[in-house]
């Protein structure tokens, strides 16, 4: 049985949370068919070294979630705040590694 190949996001790409997650992803052979990177105006436009590959870092907007099928966020409450909504709104799974979303009845911790 072969897994599908999953379109990933990752928000806090270039600091060390982010970066921690590119490496695992790649470490533990995540089924990533295609790593969106986004982050914030000061680092949006850097490239990111990932499979052997350069990728440019995008601009964190509310529509860039299209077609992402699992998206982490490591970017910090507020980010999280404004923007995880919009991705699961867009038909992603996110998985929030801030404490925002922790303790609100609505939002399963683990599922």
């Amino acid at each position: 049985m072969s897994e599908r190949e999953l379109t990933v996001a990752i928000v806090g790409a270039t600091g060390a949370v982010g970066s921690e997650v590119m490496r695992t992803l790649e470490e533990r052979l995540f089924p990533v068919g295609e790593l969106r990177l986004f982050a914030s105006e000061r680092t949006a436009g850097e490239l990111v070294e990932w499979r052997g590959s350069q990728l440019r870092v995008e601009l964190l907007d509310g529509d860039c979630f299209d077609g992402v099928d699992v998206a982490f966020f490591c970017a910090g409450g507020a980010v999280s705040a404004e923007f995880a909504p919009r991705a699961v709104d867009a038909g992603a799974v996110v998985i929030d590694k801030s404490s925002h979303f922790r303790m609100h009845p609505d939002v399963p911790l683990v599922v």
